[in-house]
């Protein structure tokens, strides 16, 4: 026996489907079974036959599996008009198309004969019944006193006990869990009444040779789409990265997560996406290489996972990024249901579908020697300025990222505005925040753009004020400039001004062996240094947040509305432990050294908006 795909299993020629019941739900389905089995016949496994049958064994059980779950939650359904039409409409063609069916299957005269020849061989007296209309007259009988009994009770407004089980039943098949006492069952049980009585008259039409052909089933798939409307995953994301006014960064791995989902499955309705497809999907994540060729980056998910298939060589996505990609189109889903795009009785297929994560190394960011390897670089020591360090970038980034922990980007992106003297406090401070424009990048962002408890004041510390730092800023204005960093270009889809310094710094730190070709984050590493610095400083968890600009999100503290007054002051009492910064060179010096040096005679990047005042 071996399993061919998921829960279908081939036993001695016969295929079987098998799913395990959770524990949890086993008291809430009939029987307290502890599996799900149908038996599918035997053939192959790809035949029309096998798979149509292999459908329907599956849907019967995710929909067992979907009332149990709302059973265990006590979640009743509400049934619309849309869903009772639905489901009336479902079952109307049902019921006729097992009628046509029926009337047409031979097998009951051909058993009967064949009972009949068996009598007769017996030599026992019987009555045999060699009416050639025997069927066609038991069901005239029995369809005119079934159609006399539903007349009966519609007359009076009463739906019996079988048909209300029997209804139940129905509402089951299609994944729904209803209140039998409430208005909108007995509203449902009316409309199934009347649709009985009219398959039955249709049946009775047929009994006298009048064509009455089957209708249609509803075009929507599952009453969960009727619930949900038509709106497509895709759809959803936009209008809840619009409403919610998410960063690029934010919408950029939300498109990726969604473009790798419709590789496999096309652009979806919500609600016909299954729990199935999605643990498929997140199957074919686990397979997918991490940094595939470029030749096969615009490939589908599952093409590229078949091209790489036998490269043992190939590293594949983590438990991290795959849990990273189902959370995007998770948050999707619950946003929808919160507001009202998607039923909330309905089951989130993203949701409880996390694989396991390998447990991060502690990442204490570079270690002494590397840091102090790092500021005796020439741009440090000997005022060396290369042409990918962007000027006064090269000597001022590093510094400040070390400083103060803060996001690459977030010093970027700063303007000469952002650094000001408070009078009250009798300090310099830098800003870190979302607002105002930035002359190349434009817009700013940082994590939670619009939250105000995430735009901060840091206090310049002394140590960046021995070195010049005022008077660089200073020298800025003074040459009408509005950015900090004028040199900075934009680099990659997201237009974030730290990529190309990035790899310019990484490439500089690694020819000059001041860090291991690979294993460090070569501009990210001194956000990682800051917090362990900071942590052996005494600065507790709440103080280090605050200051990196971490979101603390609704019930994580009872005191969110931090300023400079806080905890920015905390920054000076960090130490880096071995680190000397003696040998640093002012660039002040250098630029009085040099006095040619002028901020408006360096080629400028390409603008947003004027640089001069």
């Amino acid at each position: 026996m071996g399993v061919v795909v998921r829960n279908l299993y081939n036993v001695n020629g016969r295929w079987k489907y098998r799913k395990v019941i959770p524990v949890t739900l086993r008291p809430h389905v009939p029987g307290n079974l502890t599996e799900f089995v149908r038996w599918l016949g035997s053939g192959p496994q790809n035949s029309a036959e096998i798979a149509a049958r292999y459908s329907a064994a599956a849907k019967e059980c995710e929909g067992l599996l979907e009332v149990a779950k709302k059973r265990s939650l006590g979640s009743y359904d509400e049934l619309s008009a849309e869903v009772i039409a639905h489901i009336i409409g479902t079952e109307r063609s049902n019921l006729l198309w097992e009628d046509d069916e029926d009337r047409f299957d031979q097998e009951g005269d051909i058993l009967f004969e064949h009972v009949r020849q068996q009598i007769a061989s017996s030599g026992v007296s019987a009555i045999v019944n060699d009416d050639p209309d025997r069927r066609w007259n038991n069901r005239q009988e029995t369809l005119e006193a079934y159609l006399s009994n539903l007349r009966h009770d519609y007359a009076r407004g009463t739906v019996d006990a079988f048909h209300l089980g029997e209804l139940a039943d129905v509402c089951a098949s299609h994944g729904l869990l209803v209140d039998p006492r409430s208005l909108s069952f007995r509203r449902l049980g009316k409309a199934y009444l009347g649709m009985m009585i009219e398959v039955t008259e249709a049946r009775l039409q047929r009994q006298t040779g009048v064509v009455v052909p089957t209708p249609e089933p509803p075009m929507v798939a599952t009453v969960q789409q009727t619930i949900s409307g038509d709106l497509t995953l895709r759809e959803l994301a936009e209008k809840k990265l619009a409403m919610k006014n998410k960063s690029e960064a934010t919408t950029q791995a939300t498109e990726t997560a969604l473009r790798l989902f419709e590789s496999v499955y096309g652009t979806r309705a919500m609600a016909t996406i299954t729990r199935r497809e999605v643990a498929d999907w997140i199957f074919l994540l686990q397979k997918k290489p991490a940094n595939p060729d470029k030749e096969h980056r615009a490939l589908g998910l599952r093409e590229m996972v078949d091209a790489y298939e036998t490269r043992k060589d190939v590293q594949r996505l983590t438990g991290k990024s795959v849990n990273g990609h189902v959370s995007h189109l998770n948050s999707i889903w619950a946003w929808a249901r919160q507001r009202g795009f998607v039923d909330r009785s309905l089951d989130n297929p993203f949701g409880e579908q996390r694989v396991d994560e390998r447990l991060p190394e502690a990442n204490e960011g570079f270690t002494p020697t590397q840091l102090q390897a790092l500021f005796n670089l020439p741009v440090f020591t000997k005022g060396e300025r290369p042409k990918g360090g962007r000027g006064e970038a090269a000597f001022w980034l590093p510094l400040l990222l070390l400083t103060y922990g803060t996001r690459p980007e977030e010093m970027c992106q700063l303007l000469v505005s952002d650094i000001a003297y408070d009078e009250e406090e009798a300090l310099w401070y830098l800003r870190i925040t979302d607002e105002g424009l930035h002359p190349v990048k434009g817009a700013r962002h940082i994590k939670a753009d619009g939250n105000a408890l995430i735009r901060r004041n840091l206090p310049i510390t002394q140590k960046l004020i021995e070195l010049g730092f005022i008077d660089y800023v200073n020298q800025l204005r003074r040459a009408g400039e509005l950015a900090l960093f004028p040199l900075l270009t934009t680099k990659g889809k997201l237009g974030y001004l730290h990529s190309s310094f990035a790899t310019w710094w990484g490439k500089y730190a690694r020819e000059h062996k001041a860090i291991p070709e690979s294993g460090n984050k070569p501009l990210r590493g001194f956000r990682d240094t800051w917090t362990t610095a900071a942590s052996r400083s005494g600065l507790n968890e709440e103080e280090r947040e605050w200051i990196q600009g971490h979101y603390i999100g609704k019930g994580k503290t009872s005191n969110r509305n931090y300023g400079i007054r806080d905890f920015g002051k905390k920054v000076e009492q960090i130490n880096f432990r071995g680190l000397d910064l003696s040998k640093l060179r002012s660039p002040t010096q250098c630029l009085e050294k040099n006095a040619s040096v002028d901020f408006r005679s360096v080629p400028r990047p390409t603008c947003l908006i004027s640089s001069k005042r």
